[in-house]
């Protein structure tokens, strides 16, 4: 690798380290998206190779989400999501194999709808500033990790 990819991959791993959890969770679904949208595109075209890598990487995405579940701590929610996602999962299997977009449809739906419960409920999550409060000095910054399990 070149100097200039190193950077990049610094980067975007400093930027990943950055994110909270929602910002990571909704730049899932958004991956998500788009993957399952190039396969419907790609079906369309009769671009079968192009199609199945589109939706591997759509169903691995999905993959990722569930791992990512706390079932001890998100309860009823967390559990509800589990049996979303392999819903999805099973239905972009079922698309893979026999090459339809209806299911992937489906699964687009779906995945904008969490998408954007997710950016609400980040929204609803965010502090107000604190009139007259000051920031932190560069030299005490904490860093900010991203916790997919909590």
């Amino acid at each position: 690798m070149n100097s200039y990819t190193n950077q990049q991959n610094a980067y975007r791993k400093a930027s990943v380290n950055t994110l909270d959890q929602n910002k990571l969770i909704v730049m899932l679904y958004d991956g998500a998206i788009k993957q399952a949208g190039f396969a419907v595109e790609h079906i369309k075209k009769n671009e079968i190779e192009k199609a199945h890598n589109a939706l591997v990487k759509a169903k691995n995405i999905v993959s990722e989400l569930m791992s990512s579940l706390n079932m001890e701590k998100g309860g009823e929610v967390a559990k509800n999501l589990k049996s979303l996602y392999a819903f999805m999962f099973s239905q972009l299997i079922e698309a893979n194999m026999n090459k339809e977009s209806k299911p992937i449809v489906t699964v687009i739906g779906l995945l904008k709808e969490l998408r954007e419960a997710w950016i609400h409920i980040g929204n609803t999550n965010k502090a107000p500033a604190v009139p007259g409060a000051r920031p932190q000095q560069p030299g005490k910054m904490n860093e900010k990790r991203v916790n997919l399990k909590g």
